[in-house]
């Protein structure tokens, strides 16, 4: 072997981890979308699990390496060896909890999504089946332990795939969107522009949903026993932005999209009031996250419709994604969300957590501190001439990394978005490590390095935070929150210069100098 690694770079190139990585990719992100089931869903797994322990093993060793050269220690297979061993027990145990408690499914759902987008992990535990995959990741590991050396190339190009594979997901499909309100008799019906719609007979409580293919033929030829009325073969209707009580034309209601919000006049339309809207920076999160999971304009409130009831009058606005907006008899509005069955308040969207997809976000906040530590290590480097040919490539691949990691809002039926934002992260990693390798020759001062990844880590930290916190509404303004974002990200990089100016590694004559004191 030329290299204790080498053990690691054969399981990551042996002929069943590049099958199976290549398997995980193709059924993810083609497979389930065209014949979704049993098989599919299984088979995830089981490749999952073979392609997940080798890659981990090799991060692992990147860390194990890191923590013995400060230490003084040389090169040997114990730590390549408890990689392996640490990285097939954490991926049998994580896999175990993720399937099998809601917490760690919850976790992986939250993890899942700062990688790769919005993402849903659900807890099923007849996925263990696939365990019995992790004893043939093992076997092929001791294999590749006493195996000869694998091409280098064939490892540098199947790692970024493999981390694809393990961490990208498939797009989430696109979401209904409420465009109309009509009124039939005693029956508000809310039509979906997928064709579907929902029915409700007790004024807008309760509604039941009705799939488009059960539509069409309740139109052509309604059942006598259902009790829907006859839809007749009318041509479709243009949304109605503006709907007045039957038995008092003075008394209106209308929306102006794409606001979500509905207003009200009692002289006719002369002058109106808003009745119920959501607020501003509200319907932003809302409209942010609507774009993040579709390739349509947002719709907001686009249509109408007033049934007089006994005890008053019901409104019924179309929200678009949002679902739907209802007023009962006593004046009282609340929201519906769309789901399979119909519409219900528990299914609309929480507007202090709307679920906005802030991979931009976070992972231009992970650069920003990435940024600052690699300032930070050059000017600590300063008084260094031997190494500085690394930086040029570092800061090169750095910002390729940037580039690549943004994400891609145009749809694919294979995730491009995902496999650019992790071979991003690749070139990130590579460039991490190339600083920090020339961080260790130049002896830059342990105090220094504590400093310097302390600014690295809690720089992204607080850019979460502060877009966390405009998510949930604490910040209502997002202008606000991507300007305190951007402050934070300049006072990161400026201390991290400062740092590294203060803890300079010792010059060259001085260090020669204490090598040789004679």
């Amino acid at each position: 072997m030329e290299s204790p690694r080498e053990p690691l770079l054969a399981w990551i190139g042996h002929p069943a981890t590049v099958v199976a990585t290549f398997v995980l990719l193709i059924n993810d992100h083609l497979l389930k979308a065209l014949w979704p089931g049993l098989v599919t869903g299984k088979l995830s797994d089981v490749a999952g699990l073979l392609v997940a322990p080798p890659v981990l093993a090799l991060v692992l060793s990147l860390l194990f390496s890191l923590v013995l050269a400060r230490s003084g220690g040389g090169a040997s297979l114990a730590p390549i060896r408890l990689a392996a061993l640490v990285a097939i027990t954490a991926t049998g145990v994580g896999f175990t909890l993720v399937k099998t408690t809601e917490a760690g499914a919850a976790l992986a759902s939250r993890a899942w999504t700062l990688a790769a987008g919005p993402s849903l992990v659900l807890a099923d535990p007849t996925d263990l089946v696939a365990l019995p995959a992790l004893g043939a990741a093992w076997l092929i590991w001791l294999r590749c332990g006493t195996g000869h050396p694998v091409s280098r190339v064939r490892v540098l190009i199947i790692v970024p795939i493999a981390l694809v594979g393990v961490t990208a997901t498939a797009g989430e499909p696109r979401p209904p969107a409420a465009t109309q309100v009509l009124i039939r008799g005693e029956v508000i019906a809310v039509v979906l522009d997928q064709g579907a719609e929902f029915l409700s007979r007790d004024g807008g409580r309760t509604w039941i949903g009705h799939p488009a293919q059960e539509r069409s033929t309740r139109i052509s030829s309604p059942s006598p026993d259902s009790g829907l009325p006859d839809l007749g073969s009318s041509p479709v209707q243009a949304p109605a932005t503006r709907s007045c009580l039957p038995d008092d034309p003075l008394h209106c209601y209308r929306v102006v999209p794409p606001r979500l919000a509905v207003d009200e006049s009692r002289d006719g339309g002369n002058s109106w009031r808003t009745v119920w809207a959501v607020s501003p920076g509200r319907e932003d999160a809302l409209r942010r996250r609507a774009a993040g999971t579709q390739d349509r304009p947002w719709h907001g409130s686009s249509a109408i419709a007033v049934q007089r009831v006994p005890d008053g009058h019901v409104v019924v606005a179309a929200n678009g994604e949002d679902g739907i907006a209802v007023r009962d008899a006593r004046g009282n509005w609340r929201r519906m969300g769309l789901f399979d069955e119909g519409l219900s308040a528990n299914a609309a969207i929480p507007l202090d957590a709307p679920g906005v997809d802030l991979r931009t976000e976070h992972r231009v906040g992970l650069f920003v501190g990435l940024l600052g530590f690699m300032s930070g290590m050059a000017v600590a480097r300063r008084h260094t001439r031997r190494i500085t040919g690394v930086t040029g490539p570092a800061y090169f691949l750095a910002a390729v990394g940037f580039v690549l990691a943004l994400p891609s809002g145009e749809p694919h039926v294979i995730d491009i978005g995902a496999l650019m934002a992790l071979l991003g992260g690749a070139c990130a990693l590579t460039a991490t490590i190339l600083v920090s390798v020339a961080a260790i020759r130049a002896r830059v001062p342990a105090r220094t390095w504590l400093a310097l990844v302390t600014i690295a880590c809690c720089t992204p930290f607080a850019t979460w935070t502060l877009f966390t916190g405009w998510e949930a509404g604490v910040i209502d303004d997002y202008p606000t929150a991507g300007f305190l974002a951007w402050l934070v990200g300049a006072i990161g990089v400026g201390g991290s210069v400062l740092v590294g100016w203060a803890g300079a590694a010792p010059t060259e004559e001085a260090t020669k100098a204490a090598e040789h004191p004679a």
